[in-house]
């Protein structure tokens, strides 16, 4: 997985792509580019619902959580690949910079990965 840039949104939380293409027959890629942002698991990142319930949040998730979003592109020929990885990643920050960027992604995005945590806990019991 290479980096390919850095984007700091306008909530703190930093927008990070990758490249994590990789050759598939002859000439030809599969090209990858995963668009990625860390989110703490802090009382600041914290919905107010979920702040009292702080430690099990972390327990369940961890000190941080990633939101990943992935475009593929197949059979890419090697002489359009840098042109392609370009395209996407600027397709990427284009469609993404709003959603991850809104002052309340963090809060809404740990709110939904604790519940799925919860959820997927119910149906192991």
């Amino acid at each position: 997985m290479k980096l390919l840039s850095r984007h700091d949104l306008k909530n703190g939380l930093v927008l990070e792509f990758y490249d994590r293409s990789r050759p598939v027959a002859g000439d030809r890629w599969q090209v990858v580019v995963e668009a990625r942002v860390k989110v703490g698991v802090t009382g600041a990142n914290l919905p107010p619902d979920l702040r009292g319930q702080a430690s099990q949040v972390i327990a369940a998730l961890g000190e941080e959580t990633v939101f990943a979003k992935e475009e593929v592109r197949n059979f890419v020929a090697d002489e359009e690949m840098a042109g392609m990885l370009a395209e996407i990643e600027k397709q990427l920050l284009s469609s993404l910079s709003a959603y991850l960027g809104h002052p309340e992604f963090a809060a809404r995005f740990l709110r939904k990965k604790f519940a799925d945590y919860l959820q997927a806990r119910s149906w192991q019991q």
